[in-house]
């Protein structure tokens, strides 16, 4: 488990930031502050691995709390002015995030933490930066919703659902890039249009000649384009 305490005056930014600290199993978030002084007192009460810190604050701005901590922890540096790039690199950061940053720059962000200081394996690392939790909106309430739940993602014109055993719901990203956030051993492209469990895959039936479909176990049909057919039989042999 990663510690990390998130310095950042913004609210909306700071609750931005947490969301998507969700998507991280091992990042545990033990305290956060919202101007200079009380930056100091929580960075030295908890003493994390990982900062996640704001260089306009009030009090204090980022470069004077980091010198005034009795300890160097790893810190990712965040705002919303690249002309501090320079100077948040001379001071040892790992990365330098620059608003508004999506998923996939926080994840780089994070894996340059853990390399740095080798907290982790190469090989572990793999397996955790996988998302395994996703989170859905419906209407004022947000879901979180386990890899193990999702049946498959789907894209219909430009939209994107995620689809779990009974229901589905709008998620905000795209298959390509989903693709490259989930486990290849948990989730495979069937379909220009699909990405489907391998859990939850029951069997596949052949239709034509050179066409097939999918049933899940939910008894959901899904058709397997012919561009990932070849891909398919190979890792499951038939």
């Amino acid at each position: 488990m990663i510690n990390c305490v998130i310095i950042e005056d913004e609210e909306h930014s700071l609750n931005r930031l947490k969301k998507l600290l969700n998507n991280f199993d091992y990042i545990n978030i033990v305290g956060e502050a919202n101007n200079g002084e009380l930056a100091i007192k929580i960075i030295e009460e908890k003493r994390p691995n990982l900062i996640f810190l704001d260089i306009n604050l009030p009090e204090k701005n980022g470069f004077e709390i980091l010198k005034e901590i009795s300890y160097e922890p790893l810190v990712i540096f965040i705002t919303a002015y690249q002309e501090y790039a320079i100077k948040a690199f001379e001071e040892n950061a790992v990365d330098y995030l620059l608003k508004p940053y999506d998923l996939k720059r926080l994840k780089i962000a994070i894996e340059r933490s853990l390399e740095r200081k080798n907290i982790i394996n190469r090989k572990l690392l793999d397996e955790l930066f996988y998302m395994r939790k996703f989170s859905v909106k419906n209407g004022d309430i947000i879901s979180i919703i386990s890899e193990k739940d999702i049946y498959y993602f789907k894209a219909e014109d430009k939209y994107v659902f995620l689809c779990t055993k009974d229901a589905e719901y709008y998620y905000d990203n795209t298959l390509k890039n989903l693709e490259k956030l989930l486990d290849p051993e948990k989730f495979i492209r069937i379909h220009r249009g699909y990405i489907v469990s391998v859990d939850h895959i029951k069997k596949f039936k052949k239709i034509f000649t050179r066409d097939y479909i999918l049933e899940l176990d939910n008894g959901i049909e899904l058709k397997i384009g012919r561009n990932y057919l070849h891909f398919i039989k190979e890792k499951f042999k038939f």
